[in-house]
């Protein structure tokens, strides 16, 4: 005689073959919807945080910008022209003497500085810098400013600078494409710096002006 559990109330015990096909495929969707969800968590993640890179990366590059255009220095340069002060901007790149170097590792004592837009091989774009000894025999004038540089902002396109000697006395600003202290006699009032950056997000529009402190000084 087979020996057996007897059947319950509802009849035997156990699954059927189609109850447990049906079980192992809802598990098998329930576990794919998660490592999907999971996937996308992790590149929502690794998204903020080459967005968070990214954006650390622009400020510490503007952090450079303001802190060197403040630090322009109004006083004659060395073997300079006519004894005026050294600020020569053009539309995407400016040369100026600092007060101190472009970067605060870099020691004190003036410096030339030059920022401008760039276009290297492979088109490869940025804001570049550069810098040099203020002390040289034939002048400074003469120095290009792209010598021995190093880019700041990788990918940056569309750099622009403009300069302005102030608010007139109605407090409206105007702006030029190039300033000469030879020709103007002083430093400007203040630098508007313009360049598009590509980010995760889209392309982003950056604008902001820099007071030279001691622009308006005659």
């Amino acid at each position: 005689m087979r020996r057996g559990s007897a059947p319950g109330r509802y009849g035997n015990a156990g699954f059927t073959l189609l109850e447990t096909i049906v079980s192992i495929s809802i598990l098998a969707a329930m576990a794919a919807f998660l490592v999907v969800a999971f996937r996308l968590a992790g590149n929502s993640i690794e998204r903020g945080e080459a967005v968070a890179r990214e954006m650390a990366r622009l400020r510490a590059g503007i952090g450079i910008f303001e802190r060197s255009i403040r630090s322009a220095d109004p006083t004659a340069v060395p073997g300079g022209d006519r004894g005026s002060p050294y600020f020569l901007g053009e539309r995407t790149k400016i040369r100026f003497l600092s007060s101190s170097s472009v970067y605060a590792a870099g020691g004190g004592g003036g410096r030339l500085i030059c920022f401008f837009g760039e276009e290297r091989g492979a088109g490869e774009t940025g804001i570049s810098v550069a810098d040099a000894s203020p002390f040289r025999t034939e002048g400074p004038e003469v120095w290009n400013g792209t010598e021995n540089s190093r880019m700041l902002l990788p990918g940056a396109t569309k750099v622009a600078f403009s300069f302005s000697a102030g608010p007139s006395e109605e407090g409206k600003w105007e702006w030029d494409d190039s300033w000469d202290s030879r020709e103007k006699g002083r430093l400007p009032g203040a630098v508007r710096v313009e360049f598009l950056m590509p980010s995760e997000g889209g392309t982003l529009q950056n604008a902001f002006v820099v007071p030279v402190m001691t622009g308006r000084a005659g």
